[in-house]
């Protein structure tokens, strides 16, 4: 969350407690789903510096991954031309069943709601989800990059 220019200590902690507040959702026992895609290249990016920090978050999405309501999928480095390469973007269903999205950019994030918009999104998601590694399989790859560093 630290970046160049900083921003004050305060702002850093207020936003730690938020990204936390909302991770708490997840973990309720009603907790709602959530599947995840992640490029396995994210995983192996790591210098010695930071190796410590990416293999303890890479720890988190294990434990993530083995709640019955979250999957962590990796899209293997194989697959090197896919449509998430355009960038990252966010889905969820309402308890009235309309999905909404979040596109994520380096100068925050855009809510996307309308029905043309969310129909390309959930195409995308599909594209993307379909060559990714199932749920198992995924499991095991995090765990061998975790295995491989030490």
């Amino acid at each position: 969350m630290a970046r160049r220019p900083a921003p004050p200590d305060s702002e850093v902690e207020k936003r730690l407690a938020n990204r936390l507040d909302r991770q708490a959702i997840l973990s309720r026992d009603d907790g709602p789903q959530f599947i995840a895609v992640i490029d396995e290249h994210v995983l192996r990016r790591s210098d010695e510096v930071f190796r410590k920090v990416v293999e303890e978050q890479i720890e988190h999405l294990l434990a993530a991954a083995e709640r019955p309501n979250m999957s962590v999928h990796i899209l293997p480095d194989e697959i090197a031309m896919h449509v998430g390469l355009t960038g990252p973007f966010i889905l969820a269903r309402g308890a009235d069943g309309n999905w909404v999205g979040n596109l994520e950019n380096q100068l925050g994030g855009i809510v996307v709601d309308r029905d043309a918009d969310i129909a390309t999104l959930l195409s995308r998601w599909e594209s993307v989800r379909n060559e990714a590694l199932p749920r198992r399989q995924s499991i095991e790859l995090m765990k061998e990059v975790v295995k491989s560093w030490t």
